[in-house]
């Protein structure tokens, strides 16, 4: 029998008896649409993760921090370190090869006064390098010039928050903001930054919109003194996601080499971690998948089942085939070639229903999820895949079947 007429046979039989092919399909339609849409939701999810990462500097990006010492006796070395400092991100923008990019910044509480606003807030000093690590720019003016820091210039620049919060509605671009009595002039202000996980939920990138900033060398002039220039961390973005463990580990070998063995810092490879994070969220992944699979699996069970009861309905059928020269292979082709035009009805339904089930969690919950040409994939080989498996023994046996016995069955 023609590939063609197995199919169109197939077609007449389900058309035939659609309660049967029913409930031949609701298993596999459910796995499929569990499949579906758990992907669509861990896709979406990995694909958030990598974008927020992107807005806030890639996973190219190493953050090196100050750690103080776990020991309990502490060495007058120790003691004597200053923690990573500015020095040591100059020695690093010239001796690491891949860092491309190394961003110092310093943290400070100060009282910010402008007209009858008077507060204690967070200002942090910064470089040039800033807006190319964050993608963080300037929306109207400037941002701090090499100049500014060589200067130790009185500029500021303010996120877009920080600038309405300071001067409301008026043009804040070269007011004076005094920052413990000292005047700094207002030269940008940045461009808005907005990233939101969920439906509902607050901005995450509204730490940045909030941002007071100033050249570094400014904080170390005007407030905390020349002769310390510690930092509170860096960053330091690599060439390619590919370079960063040895860009990573030269970076710590050069800092403990300046900071005479003292391991007072600490590197953080967010590439690593990222891996990590995925490694830890695999368990749920995996168990999503699992109830998915259980499904398919249930629903192949059911579909040999009825394959099965089918077969003692075609004995007769299947003894004239093999009278008249059908050979074992061409009647176990007709059977897996329903088996899996069943499943692939019910893989298609199920993917309309994945889909369904993905835009309903997102209206419920405000979750995003995203359905790809992998998930209609995943649907199509999860039906092919589960009708080929449990067709398998239906069709072997009627295969082997002897064709005197059964044209001699009753």
């Amino acid at each position: 029998m023609k590939l063609r007429e197995c199919i169109v046979d197939g077609l007449i039989d389900v058309r035939s008896h659609k309660a049967r092919t029913l409930l031949q399909t609701v298993g596999v339609m459910l796995g499929v649409a569990s499949l579906v849409a758990v992907q669509g939701l861990i896709d979406a999810g990995r694909r958030q993760s990598m974008q927020y990462f992107s807005e806030v500097g890639g996973l190219t990006k190493l953050l090196v921090v100050n750690r103080p010492s776990k020991e309990t006796k502490v060495t007058a070395r120790q003691l004597a370190s200053d923690g990573i400092t500015w020095d040591d991100a100059k020695a690093i923008r010239a001796e690491v090869p891949h860092a491309v990019l190394v961003d110092p910044v310093v943290e400070l509480q100060a009282t910010l006064r402008v007209g009858d606003y008077q507060r204690r807030r967070e200002v942090i000093g910064v470089t040039g390098d800033y807006p190319s690590v964050y993608k963080f720019f300037p929306a109207r003016g400037r941002f701090i010039s090499d100049d500014d820091v060589e200067s130790a210039a009185r500029v500021v620049v303010l996120g877009d928050t920080a600038a309405r919060t300071y001067f409301g509605n008026d043009d804040p671009l070269g007011r004076t903001l005094y920052l413990d009595d000292v005047g700094f002039t207002v030269v940008g202000i940045m461009r808005r930054k907005e990233f939101f996980f969920n439906e509902g939920d607050q901005n995450a990138l509204e730490w940045m919109n909030r941002l007071t900033l100033l050249p570094l060398t400014a904080v170390y002039t005007r407030f905390t003194g020349t002769e310390n220039q510690r930092l509170d961390y860096m960053n330091v973005i690599v060439d390619k996601v590919d370079n960063n463990p040895k860009t990573a580990k030269a970076v710590e070998t050069l800092l403990i080499r300046r900071h005479g063995g003292v391991t007072d810092f600490e590197v953080f490879n967010r590439s690593e971690r990222m891996r990590q994070r995925q490694e830890q969220n695999r368990f749920f992944d995996v168990t999503f998948l699992v109830t998915g699979i259980v499904s398919l699996i249930v629903g192949g069970i059911v579909i040999m089942n009825i394959m099965l009861a089918s077969f003692q309905e075609r004995i007769r059928e299947i003894g004239v085939r093999k009278a008249i020269g059908a050979k074992g292979l061409d009647i176990a082709a007709q059977f897996l070639i329903e088996s899996v035009l069943v499943t692939s009805i019910g893989g298609a339904v199920g993917l309309a229903l994945g889909v369904g089930f993905a835009q309903g969690i997102i209206a419920l919950l405000g979750i995003p999820a995203m359905i790809t040409m992998k998930m209609a994939l995943v649907g199509v080989t999860a039906s092919v895949g589960t009708g080929l498996f449990f067709g398998l023994y239906p069709a072997v046996k009627a295969a082997r079947l002897n064709p005197v016995d059964a044209l001699r069955y009753e």
